[in-house]
């Protein structure tokens, strides 16, 4: 609602209103204060995450192949081309996963 130019308007209102106004700019500071403190933190974080080698990925890529066709049922059974039980999935995971994947003739 719109008071501008309203008779009504005191002059204790109108201090009122600027007090008001002060607070809520006061609020809007802590804020973005608290914000700003919270995507630091967050950065800090996605940097200790992102420098963290997980072991599975240490493996030399021959090992990783070797894990992969144990994946695969037992012969003569032949794997599905889609499925959580195929070898597609194991494409899917990250893009190491998929080169070493489609790069493993035994899987396909």
């Amino acid at each position: 609602m719109n008071h501008h130019g309203s008779q009504g308007h005191t002059q204790s209102q109108r201090t009122a209103d600027r007090t008001r106004i002060a607070v809520i700019k006061a609020k809007i500071l802590e804020l973005e204060r608290l914000l700003s403190s919270l995507n630091e933190e967050k950065d800090i974080l996605q940097d200790r995450l992102d420098a963290y080698t997980y072991p599975v990925l240490t493996l030399p890529n021959e090992i990783v192949s070797e894990i992969f066709i144990h994946f695969l049922p037992v012969y003569p059974k032949t794997p599905p081309m889609i499925g959580r039980s195929s070898p597609n999935v194991l494409g899917q995971i990250c893009r190491r996963w998929r080169e070493i994947a489609f790069g493993t003739p035994a899987l396909w």
